[in-house]
């Protein structure tokens, strides 16, 4: 058997584990959970509104998608009636970039939004998936249920030290907003004191 032949697998062996070393750290985000408090308390802006439109497109060697919403209702904040929210990744051309618990929304989605200012006169949602509940109709009753984009996702919880995939899943609308007017409050008297 030749050294060549010998080599090849000991190269490609040693150009796997590099490639693996490479990714494996891009996949090791570990999030903490965040009650509907600390989202309120976090959030300078927090907002029912729908999806009106979304595009991508390069910025800085980077693809951020931009998505146009119409507000429908105000809860803390006094944002114009259409913002644009700011979030990594998106599509462009052939070229697709996806970061893990970044929200993606498609026209007519409609959700509640607790957001960030940022720089550019945009918004960025606070804690990603964690600060987007999106609302949907039951097509038995037609009731609106909410549901927040990181309750499949699973996060350390400190006290038990484990994963859990836990968060708000079809809750009703009206105990839903019960709960974020709630929070609201307490922030609001966290931020008196």
């Amino acid at each position: 058997m030749s050294s060549q032949a010998i080599r090849r697998p000991q190269i490609v062996a040693v150009l796997l584990l590099a490639v693996l070393s490479v990714a494996s750290p891009l996949r090791a985000t570990t999030l903490q959970r965040m009650s509907l408090n600390q989202l309120a308390q976090a959030a300078g802006t927090v907002v029912r509104a729908r999806c009106a439109s979304s595009t991508a497109r390069w910025e800085n060697g980077a693809i951020w998608t931009f998505s146009e919403f119409e507000i429908v209702e105000r809860f803390k904040g006094n944002p114009p009636t259409r913002i644009r929210v700011r979030l990594p990744g998106g599509r462009v051309g052939y070229i697709s970039t996806q970061v893990e618990d970044a929200p993606a929304f498609r026209p007519g989605d409609d959700a509640v939004l607790f957001l960030e200012a940022t720089a550019d006169g945009s918004y960025g949602v606070t804690a990603w998936a964690e600060g987007t509940f999106r609302i949907r109709k039951d097509s038995r009753d037609g009731r609106e249920l909410v549901t927040q984009d990181s309750s499949g996702v699973a996060v350390f919880d400190p006290v038990t030290r484990q994963f859990r995939s836990d968060g708000i899943r079809n809750l009703l609308w009206s105990e839903f907003r019960r709960r974020v007017m709630d929070a609201l409050s307490q922030s609001n008297t966290r931020g008196q004191r």
